[in-house]
Parts: structure tokens; sequence; C-alpha cells
């Protein structure tokens, strides 16, 4: 190529890379869509289950109800090993059931990914206006059926799925027993199970999702600040590929809805916490804002008689169990603590600001496309520049000059 050629061509390349780089960063990941037709988890069973436990009664730790599903949750699933792990609190007796697959596993030496749900419903409807009501016992349809619902329809699925590594589920009790006064009175069960946990079995644990208050018909998934960092990333692209994120590009033929929310963050207290607090990186993916009108738990069918199944959707619950799945079969959830595992590994040194691709995005805005197109200006004046240069340079000099050696 003429050496004029070569230089307009490499003019061109460098002031397109930005705009083509920051393009391809907008598509959905090839490997997640490609995955998106081998999805599996349906809504309507898992709705089914939700029906069930609220039909039960009033899950309460100790209570016969709850024994009754932690029954016919092993009774259901009778691929997976079960453990009962009981403990006493101020409040009485709990107890957490804990699967694990495959049924042989040994969590002290095999890798593993948790997933898990709260299964009590809580014993007062104190945010019922009315004084009667609000003594009466929740429902528990959303907070605590959904969750439970979703994963148990991911555990019928997950012995065909041919993973990598062992999956323990964990349905904690007394989660939901607590004051309003007292953050640490949360959370009970999953807080002895966790500090149970040995030093092997924490390392072993590589991740834990956990399922809280999914139903929703309008569903709303905020990014929970209190969630392990690394394992939080993963769940944006998940998102972006099912078309959970508006205004991102989902996988071709998927209808773009706005269900996940990476900027809006929200901190909250549930079983998640306390796995994070003994080294587990875990997330909560959680509807905080349950009904048509609600801006946080408050204003909201929360700990209202309220929470029933009617106000539970299956298509919620699938959207919900789709972004588990997915990142199950890809591998992502896995991969992202492993990777965050590689890299502490390597040296260590003063830590740089390393934002991911979703808070770049919402760091950037329109401000980022407007320094992109400051760059574009001033490198097309920059290629003009040394393209004029670079012409006088090989401008044929002119008879009446004579070349010497001192103009090599």
């Amino acid at each position: 190529m003429h050496l004029r050629g070569r230089f307009v061509l490499m003019c061109a390349l460098m002031l397109l890379a930005p705009w083509t780089h920051a393009h391809a960063e907008g598509q959905p990941d090839a490997q997640y869509c490609s995955l998106l037709p081998a999805l599996e988890a349906d809504g309507e069973r898992a709705n089914a289950s939700v029906a069930w436990q609220v039909g039960l009664g009033p899950r309460l730790p100790g209570s016969n109800a709850s024994a009754v599903l932690l029954d016919g949750f092993e009774e259901n699933h009778s691929a997976w090993s079960f453990t009962r792990d009981t403990h006493t609190y101020a409040g009485g007796t709990l107890t957490n059931l804990v699967a694990v697959y495959p049924p042989n596993a040994d969590l002290t030496t095999t890798d593993a990914l948790g997933l898990g749900a709260h299964y009590d419903s809580r014993e007062f409807a104190d945010f019922e206006e009315n004084a009667t009501n609000a003594s009466l016992p929740v429902p528990g349809a959303n907070d605590g059926g959904s969750g439970v619902g979703a994963v148990g329809e991911l555990m019928r699925i997950i012995p065909s799925m041919n993973l990598e590594h062992a999956v323990v589920v964990v349905l904690f009790d007394a989660e939901d027993q607590g004051t309003y006064t007292d953050k640490e009175s949360w959370a009970e069960g999953s807080r002895r199970w966790a500090d149970n946990l040995t030093e092997e079995e924490v390392s072993h644990l590589k991740a834990f999702i956990l399922l809280d208050m999914i139903g929703d018909a309008d569903l709303n998934l905020a990014n929970i600040s209190s969630n392990d960092e690394t394992l939080n990333d993963a769940i944006g692209p998940l998102a972006q590929a099912l078309g959970l994120i508006e205004g991102r590009e989902a996988c071709t033929g998927v209808e773009v809805r706005d269900i996940y929310q990476p900027g809006t963050s929200v901190d909250i207290m549930d079983d998640h916490v306390r796995l994070n607090n003994v080294g587990v990186p875990a997330v909560d993916l959680i509807d905080h804002r349950y009904g048509p009108n609600a801006t946080g738990f408050a204003n909201s069918y929360w700990h209202t008689l309220e929470d029933t199944p009617d106000k539970v959707s299956a298509d919620a619950l699938e959207t919900v169990m789709h972004l588990v799945e997915l990142g199950l079969r890809s591998g992502a959830w896995m991969d992202a603590v492993n990777a965050e595992g590689d890299l502490n590994d390597g040296p260590s040194g003063e830590e740089d600001f390393q934002p991911t691709l979703d808070e770049a995005r919402d760091l950037a805005g329109p401000i980022g496309w407007l320094v992109l197109g400051w760059i574009f200006v001033l490198g097309l004046a920059g290629c003009s520049v040394v393209a004029i240069l670079a012409l006088r340079k090989l401008r044929p000099p002119s008879a009446a000059r004579t070349w010497s050696w001192d103009e090599a």
C-alpha cells in the first residue's frame, strides 16, 4: 500500500476505534444469548408452591406448618441429600433445612454454589393500621413463599444441568421474626448456619444467591448495597441478556423491560449478610417495593395481611429464576468469584479504582459521550496536522535543490 494511503487508513482506524469499542461493549454476552433457549425454570410450578405453602398456615418457627413444609420439600426432591440444622434462639427453636447435590458431595473438599430463601412467615402483621389486624400472622406469600417456590423449582432442574460444582440449598428459619429497633434480631437461622460453617466449608462455598420477595407482579430489583461487590457485578450482564435493564440491548428477540435497576442502590438486611460476614460471597435478589404504589417497604404489602398468593406473579417468579438459572448454566456466578480469587492471589499494591462496565456506564452517561465527541474532534485535528507535515515530507524536492547525506 502507498505510504500516504497507509497513513490515511491509520488515522481512520484511530478515530473509529473508540466508537467501535463503545458499541461492542453495549452488546449482550453472546454465550448468555446462546443459552436462553435452554432455560427451563417454570414460573407456574413455582407459583403453585407459593399457594401450597400459604395453605399450610403460618410457618412460624417450631410450628406444625413448618414441619409439614420441610417434609414436603424433602419428599419432592429425592435426588438431593437433606439434613436439618436445629438451634435455639431468643424466640424458641428454629430449624434450617440444608440440601446438597450431588447427594454425596463433601462440602469440606468440594467447591459449591449456594442457593437459599427463608421459609418462615412473620408472626404479626405489624404494618397493618388496624390494631386487631396487626396482631394476626402474615400470610407470607411473597415474603417467604416466593423464594421457597423459586428455589424448589431450581432444585428440580439442577440435577440435569451437569454442573462442574456441587450445589447447596438452604431454607432458612426465623429470618422474619425480628424487631424494627434491633437490626441483629433478624435472620436468626442464617446467622447460626453461617456461624457454624467450618473453615473448609467456607473456603469451598464459593458463592451464595439468596431469593426473597421476588414474586411481585410489578417486579423491581434494585442494586443491593449489602451484596458482595464482586458477585453483584455478575448480575448486570445476565440481566441485560434477558432484557431486564431498560436502555440496554438484550439478546435478539428478547423484549426489554425495566426490571433490574443498577442505578437504584438500597441497603437491605437479609440472610445474605450473615454469609458475607463469615467470608462467603453472597447476594440478595429482592424486590423491596412490594405492590403497585410502593416506594419501599413502607406503603406496601410487606408485613400486612395483603401478602397473599393473588399478589404473586408466575411471570415474576420465572424472570428471577431464569436470571439465576442463566448464571448457573453459563458458570457466571462461579466465574465472578473465581476471577476475584485469581486477582487476590497476585501481587498486592495500592488499589486503583476500577469500575465495572455497569458502573462505568452509569458514571459516564451523556458526559461520557461528550468526552468521546471532543476526543474525536481533537483526534481529527491532530491527524490533519500530522498529515500536512507528512505530505510536506513526501513532496519531491525542487530541481534547484541537491540531495546530500546530511539530509538523510
